[in-house]
């Protein structure tokens, strides 16, 4: 069992003071030698084999496998042919936003390859403690984990030239009362931290200065920082201590945390590297140094094409939502972010997502040189024209009345007389229903509150909240790919009561135009974007795109149990099934019931996103694993009980077991970082964070409103499909314990 635990971590620490604070260094220290990992898959004598399949250019793995050990300098490095990253990271990614230094730091180290014809291997090291041992043995070449260079870890490691000078900044819960004001003040007062944090070190020396001194709560190793702020700012922890950068990317979606005074001004953040690889130290000292002496760009660029390509990154304006961008099973997706990655990868340089905290700021940022491109499905307008310059068109599309399933049928636009219908009204939909209106008396149009996007007016139409309201056709085809209780009623744009576009003409028949927008100064940019629209419309790729957003069935099954057949089997792979299952001490009921909803036990089967097999694993993650062929039933079985297994087992140990279950089933759905929102959110609301039913599910089903996913660490998420899966497997398993035993029938135990 992995001895690391996944967020949110709650806990009822033991305060130590800091005289003590050495010893339990030094047994967090021992702890790290001793391994405290997860046996991987390949230690035992049934695994799959060790290499790591790698996507060009880049790979992940997880620290838990047992990686080959190699201490060789630049040239042995040069041979291999890889970069080996040492970085403090789980297995869960976070939403990408530009300005995360973990962002930075990987876009740095990539750039830093990309010159020198490496690959990059990203090692994701939970504990953090864990990093520098593991970079003396051999198992990476580099730390790029936002790293303080202390003197005590500058007798062990040798670190580069900085990348950022920061200070350690004490942070409480906004509105707190009795808040320290001074370092002074910190007198007897508890501030969580990890052991083997600098702050640790920077509290014991202000401890020498005060009696009595700061009580230092040890965190785990593999709590991050943010997540400890969170803890903070929720009221769960009472103080705690922040580098100032990141504290400013935390303020971007957590506004309860407080900033309350500083304790260490102008440390640096550095990378590192082993002392006897002073070649692989001086080939990134002189890449730092560039990198800084060309930095007095400031955050504000308005360069048009060349520009862009010399700075080697693209950063596109966007909203977080389910047709845009949105992070998925740990991974960034979306219609506008794929089309995105195609105009990056086309110009041969980094994509930066930039997501401003509301719609209306798009442009404005856009003019003031925070992004280079906007890509959100932004209608073009005369009124927006006037701003700022449109490409071709990359999506035609309609205005629809959006009603429910089996509703009163309506056969024209006569037929809304009389009726409600409910749009904000800095919408286009306002306008073009004020327009209607005066051709037809009876119309009611119900401004709907700002913050309300059009999928969430969707949903209170299929709740009988309201009666009617209006979407973009790519809008509502999204959301019917999930659902089948709205539908199309009426096109109100074009030629008003037409009827709508077809399933596979959507995005490419309407009359109203999407594009992107830049600077009107930016001519070659968008001369640049034009031609890409030309070339690629309706084209293999953006079809690919356009079906796998608008077209591809995503919806989760129902809740009524398989059939066991006559044999007194689930399926074809029980046995499979049950030995990976008791390997690992799960259930092997349970796991069929995870199989069978996730592929209806298809072993071919491929999602929408792209994961494959049995259990649906995504590529990425079957690599960090260390699984090749996903299609093959054992690998996937493998890799999906695997990961399944650790999704429960770093779960926080006071949640119920049985609760437990449910949020790992949750989090292997949408990924476990939705799952940790939505607890915080329970928790906020009142309900309990360590309940799923009624409790939790109902948190993740706020969280697909922007009033609430804008203040959350990993943004939009589609609720509805969480609380589908775990109910749906919840009563399938309730089933398979009635229908069979805890191993399955032999396949000669069929009685005919």
């Amino acid at each position: 069992m992995s001895c690391s635990i996944d967020t949110p971590h709650i806990y009822k620490s033991a305060a130590i003071p800091l005289p003590t604070l050495a010893a339990c260094l030094l047994l967090v220290i021992l702890a790290s030698l001793a391994g405290c990992r997860d046996r991987s898959p390949e230690e035992e004598p049934d695994a799959e084999p060790k290499e790591q399949p790698a996507e060009p250019g880049i790979s992940h793995v997880s620290a838990s496998l047992d990686l080959p050990l190699n201490t060789g300098d630049l040239e042995q490095i040069r041979k291999r042919g890889t970069l080996r990253v040492l970085v403090a990271s789980a297995e869960e990614a976070f939403l990408p936003r530009a300005g995360s230094p973990a962002s930075h730091d990987r876009a740095m180290v990539r750039e830093l390859a990309g010159r020198h014809d490496l690959e990059v291997q990203f090692i994701l090291v939970p504990e953090h403690d864990r990093l520098i041992p593991m970079l003396l043995e051999g198992a990476g070449d580099l730390i790029a984990a936002q790293l303080t260079s202390t003197e005590a870890r500058r007798e062990e490691v040798s670190f580069t030239w900085p990348l950022h000078s920061v200070d350690e900044v004490v942070v409480g819960r906004k509105g707190s009362k009795d808040q320290p004001e001074e370092p002074a003040e910190l007198a007897g007062r508890e501030i969580h931290v990890r052991p083997g944090s600098s702050y640790a070190e920077t509290l014991a020396e202000i401890a020498k200065e005060l009696t009595p001194g700061p009580v230092v709560v040890p965190v785990q190793e593999d709590v991050d920082t943010e997540t400890i702020v969170y803890e903070v700012s929720a009221g769960i922890r009472p103080l705690t201590v922040v580098d100032s950068h990141l504290l400013t990317a935390i303020k971007t979606y957590n506004s309860d945390v407080q900033p309350l005074f500083s304790i260490r001004e102008g440390r640096d953040i550095a990378w590192a590297v082993r002392p006897d690889n002073p070649d692989l130290k001086s080939t990134i000292d002189s890449f730092l140094i560039e990198k800084a002496m060309t930095a007095h760009v400031s955050t504000a660029f308005t360069g048009d094409l060349e520009k862009i390509r010399e700075r080697g990154r693209l950063r596109v304006l966007t909203r977080n939502n389910p047709v845009t961008y949105f992070l998925h099973r740990g991974g960034p997706f979306g219609f506008d972010y794929s089309l995105a990655q195609m105009v990056a990868d086309e110009l041969d340089v980094r994509l930066e997502m930039v997501v401003p905290p509301s719609r209306d700021l798009l442009i404005t940022w856009l003019l003031e040189g925070r992004g280079d491109v906007v890509a959100a499905s932004l209608t073009i307008t005369p009124e927006r024209g006037e701003q700022v310059a449109f490409s071709e068109p990359y999506l035609l599309v309609e205005e629809v009345l959006v009603g429910p399933s089996n509703g009163t049928p309506v056969e024209s636009i006569e037929d809304l007389a009389g009726n409600e219908i409910h749009v904000r009204r800095s919408s286009s939909y306002f306008e073009t229903l004020q327009g209607l209106a005066q051709e037809v008396d009876g119309i009611e149009i119900v401004e709907a509150p700002e913050e309300l996007e059009t999928q969430r007016l969707i949903t209170m139409v299929a709740d009988g909240e309201i009666p009617f309201t209006v979407a973009d056709t790519h809008i509502l085809q999204v959301e019917l790919t999930y659902r089948d209780d709205v539908e199309p009623v009426l096109v109100l744009t074009g030629e008003p009561g037409a009827e709508p576009p077809a399933t596979g003409e959507i995005g490419i028949r309407g009359s109203k135009q999407i594009g992107f927008a830049v600077r009107p100064d930016n001519e070659e940019l968008l001369d640049f974007l034009d031609d890409f629209v030309r070339r690629t419309y309706r084209g293999m790729e953006y079809n690919m795109a356009r079906r796998r957003y608008f077209q591809h069935h995503r919806r989760i099954g129902g809740t009524h149990a398989t059939r066991v057949g006559k044999d007194g089997r689930l399926s074809p792979f029980d046995e499979l099934i049950h030995t990976f299952s008791r390997k690992y001490n799960l259930d092997w009921r349970l796991m069929a019931a995870l199989a069978f909803q996730e592929s209806r036990f298809d072993p071919n089967a491929e999602s929408w996103v792209g994961a494959l097999g049995l259990f649906q694993v995504m590529p990425a993650t079957g690599e960090m694993l260390g699984f090749q062929n996903l299609r093959d039933p054992r690998q996937s079985t493998h890799a999906g009980t695997v990961y399944f297994h650790r999704r429960l087992s770093r779960l926080d140990s006071r949640i119920p077991f049985d609760e437990r279950v449910r949020f790992a089933l949750a989090g292997y759905n949408c990924g476990i970082g939705h799952v940790a929102d939505a607890r915080r959110l329970a928790a906020r609301k009142g309900w309990d964070h360590n309940k799923w039913f009624d409790n939790v599910e109902r948190a993740m089903l706020l969280l697909m409103q922007p009033k609430y996913h804008r203040s959350s660490r990993h943004g939009y998420v589609r609720g509805t499909e969480p609380v589908n899966y775990v109910a749906s497997i919840q009563n399938r398993y309730d089933n398979y314990v009635q229908m069979v035993g805890d191993s399955p029938a032999s396949p000669e135990d069929n009685d005919g």
